[in-house]
């Protein structure tokens, strides 16, 4: 019996046992922006040699965020989530690394976009993770389509591809995980490099409490993966089960798991 398969039976039986849940989206639209701008944590006080780590924080759900100050060089530097507005589709060089490929969130004009392994994501109790909504920001759209100008990087060839893995953990325990490829030239009818958005399915990971973010592909050099590690995200959608509903769809779980491992061995 496999760990996907018991969280398979997990998320049925609270199908089936009509689980009471609430129900919520992340959609970032309460954030009020200029138009075409971000925010990317920068308070706007630090010295050099300093930083400051304040989530996003949108009903309760935090989106790690950290800005700093390099001590040495005096320059800017983010990791986490930004959240942005910006439009622009066309500019595919690092000044442009808040802007989604689609040019905007979907169906709304704010949106989320992740860089690096620091973009967790961390839920005020557990839930069940619907999905979200994922694209490529230009700058990784440009750089995987385009000469990268600072020859970091080469357009993905033939059997090239980029993708992000979300895992859930509860407890500080990994649960599952899922991935999504957002580039792929292999095979005889590849999907080429998305410039839209997806649904990202997480129903598969059960109940969490957090989501953490990497990053894997093709391109890789003596330092890691050259592709850009960002990506954009809208609409984080995810249910929080009534306690007295968990009880049972997790007990049920665990009984259903007994009954197959008795047929199994029979």
């Amino acid at each position: 019996m496999t760990l996907r398969l018991i969280l398979r039976s997990l998320a049925v039986l609270m199908l089936a046992l009509n689980v009471a849940a609430r129900a919520d989206v992340v959609t970032f639209e309460s954030l009020m922006l200029p138009p075409s701008s971000y925010a990317n944590g920068n308070p706007g006080n630090l010295s050099p040699g300093s930083s400051v780590s304040v989530p996003f924080q949108f009903g309760g759900v935090a989106f790690a965020n950290t800005f700093g100050i390099d001590a040495t060089w005096g320059f800017a530097y983010w990791n986490g989530f930004a959240i942005s507005n910006v439009e622009n589709t066309t500019d595919g060089t690092w000044t442009n690394q808040y802007a989604a490929k689609p040019g905007s969130g979907h169906l709304s004009a704010n949106y989320a976009v992740a860089y690096s392994s620091a973009a967790t994501i961390m839920f005020p109790e557990p839930v069940v993770a619907s999905g979200l909504r994922i694209a490529n920001t230009t700058y990784a759209y440009a750089i995987m389509t385009e000469p990268d100008p600072n020859g970091f990087s080469v357009p993905l060839g033939q059997d090239g591809w980029f993708s992000v893995t979300a895992t859930g953990s509860r407890n500080g325990a990994t649960v599952a995980f899922e991935e999504f490829v957002l580039a792929d030239l292999r095979g005889t009818n590849p999907i080429g490099v998305r410039g839209g958005w997806n649904w990202f399915d997480l129903s598969d990971l059960g109940l969490i409490d957090s989501l953490a973010f990497s990053f894997a592909g093709s391109d890789v050099g003596e330092y890691g993966l050259n592709t850009p590690a960002y990506f954009a995200m809208d609409d984080l959608t995810f249910a929080v089960p009534e306690p007295s509903g968990v009880v049972l769809a997790v007990g049920g779980a665990a009984a259903w798991v007994a009954r197959r491992r008795w047929a199994w061995r029979r």
